[in-house]
């Protein structure tokens, strides 16, 4: 049930990207070892290994004319106590960043945003506050798990495998770092 609401999550955050012309998606997971990133060029073959290794971290990455328009990041414990759904979108010289934080034992979704500019990230601003079947909430009172933000999105290990399975037009690479 968290896979799938998790799963589902980043589907939603980043489904802007497919009205981009042009556009390719690549989908990545942490294999449970910690080190190993896996990229897909299929969303069924993501899909299913998904639903096998269980991972604790994906990701989406989304290309418009050879150009990076968005990164859609997510961890998601195996407690299933919280999901935190991150959505960076390059903007001039800064990245957009919009944060769903899924906490389930709250029962609260709370949708922040920043931004990023020269490795610096401005405060996070509350955009929304609801429970989980989508009614009115407080934000008050909820702890909020603590997920690092990426500053510089070249300088992740998903990002570098992308960058080589576009490099070698490769379907599937999993990759240690």
């Amino acid at each position: 049930m968290r896979l799938a609401a998790a799963i589902g999550a980043l589907m939603t955050l980043s489904c802007g990207a497919y009205a981009q012309v042009a556009s390719r998606s690549y989908w990545l997971l942490l294999k449970n070892d910690g080190h190993t990133w896996c990229g897909y060029a299929d969303t069924t073959e993501f899909t299913s290994d998904v639903k096998n290794l269980k991972p604790t971290e994906s990701a989406r990455a989304t290309y418009s004319s050879d150009k990076l328009i968005e990164i859609t990041y997510q961890v998601a414990p195996e407690s299933g106590d919280w999901v935190v759904v991150d959505k960076y979108t390059p903007s001039n010289d800064r990245l957009i960043l919009r944060r769903a934080n899924l906490l389930t034992q709250d029962n609260r979704e709370i949708i922040e945003e920043t931004s990023i500019h020269g490795g610096k990230v401005e405060a996070f601003r509350v955009v929304s506050t609801t429970t989980l079947d989508g009614k009115t909430a407080e934000a008050s009172g909820v702890d909020l798990p603590s997920v690092s933000v990426k500053t510089d999105l070249s300088e992740t290990s998903f990002v570098a495998v992308v960058t080589e399975m576009r490099r070698r037009s490769v379907s599937k690479l999993c990759k240690a770092f």
